[in-house]
């Protein structure tokens, strides 16, 4: 069984391996990732892997950002120290946890239930489950202070129609057609807001589903964006081919 660990604790992912070889020594970790960057670089290129072990809180955010960039199609077991009321919600859509510290017959446990999912083909991520775990624990970014001039405004972030990057620097669209140069990246930014509204279309660009007018078909494979308002085409929106499947999903919610 081949393995991947996320998890940005050296002690906790040394402990979990340690755990995971006692129940199955033939067991291999084949990836140890410590941020929402490097899973998301490691999927992009990898498949060949039987297992997901993921810690909820990592180095640069919750890691189900992780979902909102790649479409994983791999078992995952999650790791947590969240309190009750978090818990219940992987209880409802039956994706299993293993509640920080981890026990040996915890992990035991799911291992096995692991095996019964395989066997049975099942798909263990949902979307449902990020969106669930997004409305409890996530703070929701409501206003980002600009620069204009010699002073400073600020953007309601449900008036933001799409954010891009170029040359490293960060650009607020608004939907009614003003540009703010932003002091965050792209990614820094994505992480605060409502991904039931954003949606991070590539490596540069987050789209506000409320700003889309248009959707259509694209270069190998992708998508392309038409938004509303005075600018809708003066921008190329276009969906990365490795992130359509997800922004199908977000959209189809």
């Amino acid at each position: 069984m081949r393995i991947v660990a996320i998890e940005d604790e050296i002690n906790a992912f040394e402990y979990l391996v340690s755990l995971i070889h006692r129940v199955e020594p033939n067991s291999e970790v084949c990836a140890h990732l410590e941020s929402i960057r490097s899973a998301v670089n490691y999927f992009e290129q990898n498949n060949d892997y039987d297992l997901i072990f993921m810690d909820i809180q990592i180095a640069d955010g919750l890691s189900f950002e992780i979902f909102n960039h790649v479409s994983i199609k791999k078992p995952v077991i999650f790791t947590t120290a969240y309190d009750e009321y978090a818990i219940d919600a992987f209880k409802v859509h039956s994706v299993d946890y293993l509640l920080k510290p981890i026990h040996f017959e915890d992990l035991k446990s799911s291992i096995h239930k692991y095996r019964e999912m395989y066997a049975r083909q099942e798909v263990v991520v949902s979307q449902d489950l990020v969106s669930a775990f997004n409305q409890i624990s996530r703070p929701r970014k409501n206003r980002c202070l600009v620069k204009k001039g010699g002073h400073f405004e600020y953007v309601n972030v449900p008036d933001i129609a799409f954010v891009n990057s170029e040359d490293s620097i960060t650009f607020l669209h608004t939907l009614n057609g003003n540009r703010y140069i932003y002091s965050k990246t792209v990614e820094q930014l994505f992480q605060e807001l409502d991904t039931d509204v954003f949606f991070q279309i590539n490596r540069s660009q987050i789209i506000n589903i409320n700003a889309i007018r248009e959707i259509h078909p694209f270069l190998n494979q992708r998508l392309k964006i038409i938004l509303n308002g005075p600018k809708g085409d003066d921008y190329d929106l276009v969906v990365s081919r490795k992130r359509t499947p997800p922004f199908k999903n977000w959209i189809d919610r």
